[in-house]
């Protein structure tokens, strides 16, 4: 076989020996997202600045968040068209999809995960959250409303394509688990120019035990988007919420200092 043929298996279908044979890791789904999402956060850690304190740089990387997203609708349409385009909104939009007691557990996961850290890292004498986030919300016109808009528009845009497009072929592959744990290291390494980027809460996880938490984080949220996603009859709609309640809990409840640490091993070990 050509190094020519390898390397177009390993993107595309092919026909070989009259049976159709596709990757077990949809690689142009990757390069579309990754690309879509690095050509505006590549640019912004390139000039050093804190993204916050300029609009136009905080909105490219917004505008980055955007790459899973439309990364997982242009592959939807160019494999399934118009049909499978039906099925991939309708998971998005049905309300019903979801059940009660996901819409609790939803609501109150990550909440909870918080609530047993701080716990714990009370009981080890640290400090306490100082919920400044929440305060410098209250402090914008229309505060949380706004806050969670935005939260809700980013964990979207991620999970159109995560778990919108990409969860599906790997389990066609793989078992649940070892399907998160391989979405799980690609959305990782998805954020990687954002530890370059100054003011961004990666900037502060660059040294060996930050980073390999970080990881670890990220896995045990894709192992609770699958179980979500899974349960909920394939509902992106349901891990789109659960991905924004989980950025909002961790902005509100941030430990100080080595506390943070404590949360992202009390999430891995309740992902096991």
């Amino acid at each position: 076989v050509s190094i020519h043929r390898i390397l177009t298996a390993a993107l595309f279908r092919l026909e070989y020996q009259n049976e159709t044979v596709q990757t077990s890791i949809p690689w142009l789904y990757l390069l579309l997202a990754y690309g879509l999402t690095w050509v505006f956060w590549i640019p912004v850690a390139l000039t050093r600045q804190d993204y916050q304190a300029s609009p136009l740089l905080l909105a490219v990387v917004f505008l980055g968040a955007f790459g899973p997203g439309v990364a997982g609708i242009i592959m939807t349409y160019r494999e399934q068209g118009k049909e499978g385009g039906r099925d991939f909104w309708r998971r998005v939009f049905a309300f019903r999809r979801i059940s009660l007691k996901w819409y609790l557990l939803i609501l109150l996961l990550f909440p909870a995960l918080h609530m047993i850290s701080i716990g714990i890292n009370y009981w080890l004498g640290g400090e306490s959250p100082e919920f400044a986030f929440i305060r410098e919300s209250m402090a914008m016109p229309a505060g949380i409303l706004v806050v969670v808009i935005l939260y809700l528009l980013q964990a979207g845009l991620e999970e159109l394509g995560w778990r919108g497009y990409m969860l599906d072929r790997l389990q066609e592959f793989w078992k649940p688990i070892t399907a998160s744990l391989v979405l799980g290291v690609f959305h990782a390494f998805w954020h990687l120019p954002m530890f370059w980027v100054v003011g961004t809460n990666q900037s502060r996880y660059l040294s060996g035990i930050d980073f390999t938490l970080f990881i670890a984080f990220v896995l045990a949220s894709s192992i609770y988007s699958t179980w979500c996603y899974n349960d909920n009859q394939r509902s992106t709609l349901a891990v789109i919420l659960l991905h924004m309640v989980a950025n909002l809990s961790l902005d509100t409840f941030l430990l100080p200092g080595k506390g943070e640490y404590i949360f992202k091993i009390v999430a891995a070990f309740g992902a096991v």
